[in-house]
């Protein structure tokens, strides 16, 4: 259905935004590009390494379960996104965005406003109204698996023995949906317990008709070499196998990517230099508390706090001279010193606001 995919996780992405470049330059904040928004923090599943549920994990330390977007507030921060023209929006936890009990709506709102969405979910309630509108209306769905059969993922999840197959027919069933446009993706997550299925899931999910899968590993820790000393066992094996299914799988409308990486390798380096952090212009978390956070390694963490948005809307939060203050603040290398999914993009962004203007032309 789709043709081969080219880098959705380009770190260049940003430079076709020339308005929103000029405007950071300038020292003008605008409207982000990409909204992470988390509509509730429950969950059908319980898996042992959630970052959320963690005590020993930043992403926990605001986290209440019971928290959730009022209907209402929801239809205001639809509003909102597609009136300063946010470009898109990934629904995502905290939670399980397919148990917020008005999905569909924000959904459509969004998507009738001109806004791109996309999901993260465990696929458990991939099914029914919101499958067909995800189908083809979202630009891409990513589904959260940690296992290739039904017993390991029954016993890292916390979820009944029948709950794989069920999510593996809900993905079976979405990929043959007519006219889907939507781009479905697993999301493997590797622990020291599923470490030798690797092949064996890529081989499940090329059968099943996904058209990519992202093979990462699961996160102890907030200290880089403790990650490290938990993959050791098990890192080279993963490596090999990701390697194998790349190799013998790949083709045909699917792709593995390969996104395991060690915690002390630059993608992972959680020490920094810089002092700016440009990226938190352009992409910023709407959580289930009704709160503002700086990024996805920040959410529900008082250090990455930005505002409220309890008693106003969105858009006078993020119009406010104290939460633009805020932003201009960030120092990654004392604020930061975690994971960071943008650490990639901000290089590439100070590496362009830092070019001399006099020698642009010597290319």
């Amino acid at each position: 259905m789709k043709s081969p995919m080219s880098n959705v996780y380009s770190n260049s992405k940003i430079f076709h935004f020339h308005e929103k470049l000029a405007a950071m330059q300038a020292g003008r904040l605008t409207a982000p590009l990409h909204v992470r928004l988390k509509p509730t923090n429950r969950c059908n599943h319980r898996c042992g390494y959630c970052c959320y549920r963690s005590e020993a994990l930043l992403l926990s330390e605001l986290m209440h379960v019971q928290d959730e977007i009022p209907r209402e507030k929801m239809l205001d921060i639809t509003a909102d996104l597609a009136g300063m023209g946010v470009r898109a929006v990934t629904f995502t936890g905290g939670g399980e965005p397919l148990m917020y009990p008005h999905i569909v709506e924000a959904v459509e709102r969004l998507t009738s406003g001109g806004v791109k969405v996309a999901m993260l979910t465990n696929g458990a309630l991939l099914a029914g109204q919101a499958a067909e509108l995800l189908a083809r209306g979202a630009v891409w769905v990513r589904v959260s698996m940690d296992a290739a059969d039904a017993r390991t993922y029954a016993a890292s999840r916390n979820v009944g023995a029948g709950e794989f197959d069920r999510v593996c027919s809900n993905i079976a069933n979405f990929c043959r949906i007519d006219a889907r446009t939507c781009v479905l993706g697993l999301n493997l997550i590797v622990t020291a317990q599923n470490s030798d299925q690797v092949l064996d899931f890529l081989r499940m999910a090329k059968g099943l008709g996904v058209d990519h899968v992202k093979v990462s590993c699961a996160v102890v820790s907030t200290e880089p070499q403790e990650n490290v000393r938990y993959q050791d066992p098990f890192y080279e094996s993963v490596k090999s196998q990701i390697a194998l299914g790349q190799a013998q799988l790949a083709g045909d409308g699917f792709e593995v990517i390969d996104k395991f990486h060690r915690p002390d390798s630059r993608q992972e380096s959680f020490a920094r230099s810089y002092t700016r952090c440009p990226f938190a212009q352009c992409l910023t978390v709407i959580a289930a508390d009704l709160n503002i956070y700086t990024c996805q390694d920040k959410a529900y963490s008082a250090s990455g706090l930005l505002g409220s948005i309890r008693d106003q809307s969105f858009r006078q939060a993020w119009s406010s001279e104290a939460l633009r203050q805020k932003l201009m603040a960030i120092n990654p290398s004392t604020h930061c010193r975690h994971h960071c999914v943008a650490e990639g993009k901000n290089l590439a962004l100070l590496d362009y606001f830092a070019a001399d203007h006099e020698h642009l032309d010597f290319v």
